[in-house]
């Protein structure tokens, strides 16, 4: 999906014919067929897929429910999500935010009646007592959203543009093509490994540049385990490190695609490997293969400096919330509060025992 039709889908016109729809739960067969069954719509994205979904199920501790949305009787897209049970308060994420995913919301075509949608949705969270829904998704209008009392916040972030048919345009508009030669000049080489241990390695540099900000990840090391598990048999990763001639990893890389999109979902690097520049190699050889494989966007999934570097256009979609339960509005909100404390003291419990062992 281009740039373009991403900003373009945000402002879709909405019908105005009134209409009905219902969420059905699927039946074992439906969900056995899951990626056949979404295949057509035009709002399938990766994060629809079987294998993200079980991906979450199992680094999120979520139970993914699925429904398809019926118009008389026939179905015209499909509904999926996690439901997290904290407390009192059931939470379906659509996705949810911490969740590393971009998108999910409904499986459906543009010529939807999203309002339908809404008021079909509403009903299913007083059905299913939700306490708070999150939902992001590119095809949905935010007229929508905000006529059926969503709240939203940016998730800012750059897409780039593939060129599979010339990779040198895409050479072209990055502005790090210095970097991108010092990298290969220093003898640095890109893998795109099969070997499980990237995860760990990947997790172990993650810690090394946090170490020095006084913070922790907010995720375990199972969550990158997880994602080579399910998605690397399936081809829907690419899994890279970057070596120095001696052969130490320097940096790593964990992108997952779907047929049309790249997506960066985490990278590190070792700190005393930044004077050879891996990681501008790492971006440059991720979308090099991206295109390679006839994908048309590379979606940052964040923004900054360093990746404003890459030819991509800024880009700031947003992810809506509803709180059905006035209260889950104050319970989330001390949560994050803890959240974010608890990330800081398991960072300075780290340096102290970095500090204790003599670790550098």
């Amino acid at each position: 999906m281009s740039v373009a039709v991403l900003q373009e889908a945000r402002r879709a016109p909405v019908r105005e014919t009134p209409t009905h729809y219902d969420f059905v739960p699927l039946t074992p067969g439906e969900l056995s067929a899951w990626d056949i069954l979404i295949r057509p719509y035009d709002s399938r994205e990766l994060f629809h897929s079987q294998a993200w979904l079980d991906y979450l199920a199992a680094s999120r501790g979520v139970e993914i429910q699925r429904w398809a949305i019926h118009e008389d009787g026939r179905p015209i897209g499909y509904f999926c999500g996690g439901l997290l049970q904290k407390g009192p308060f059931r939470i379906f994420g659509s996705p949810l935010k911490g969740w590393g995913t971009n998108f999910l919301g409904p499986v459906i075509n543009r010529d939807v009646d999203q309002r339908a949608f809404f008021r079909a949705l509403d009903e299913l969270a007083r059905r299913e007592r939700w306490a708070m829904l999150e939902l992001e998704n590119p095809i949905l209008s935010e007229a929508c959203f905000e006529a059926h009392g969503f709240s939203s916040y940016p998730q800012p972030t750059f897409l780039v543009e593939l060129t599979p048919e010339d990779p040198q345009i895409m050479w072209g508009r990055i502005q790090q093509r210095s970097e991108v030669r010092k990298a290969r000049r220093n003898g640095l080489i890109v893998e795109d490994t099969n070997d499980p241990a990237i995860a760990d390695e990947y997790y172990d540099q993650y810690i090394e540049i946090l170490r020095p900000k006084h913070t922790f990840p907010s995720y375990d090391r199972t969550c990158p385990r997880l994602l080579f598990e399910h998605l690397r048999p399936y081809g829907r990763l690419l899994a890279l490190q970057v070596r120095e001639p001696g052969g130490l990893i320097v940096a790593t890389g964990l992108f997952p695609y779907d047929d049309r999109t790249l997506y960066f979902w985490g990278g590190a690097g070792r700190l005393s490997g930044r004077k050879h520049a891996p990681n501008d190699l790492l971006h440059w050889t991720a979308m090099e293969m991206g295109a390679a494989r006839g994908l048309r966007l590379y979606n940052m999934c964040g923004n900054g400096f360093f990746k404003s570097k890459f030819g991509g256009t800024y880009d700031a979609p947003k992810r809506w919330q509803k709180y059905y339960w006035a209260s889950a509005r104050w319970a989330r909100r001390g949560y994050e509060g803890y959240f974010k404390k608890r990330m800081s003291v398991q960072g300075w419990w780290h340096r102290m025992m970095d500090e204790r062992t003599g670790a550098r």
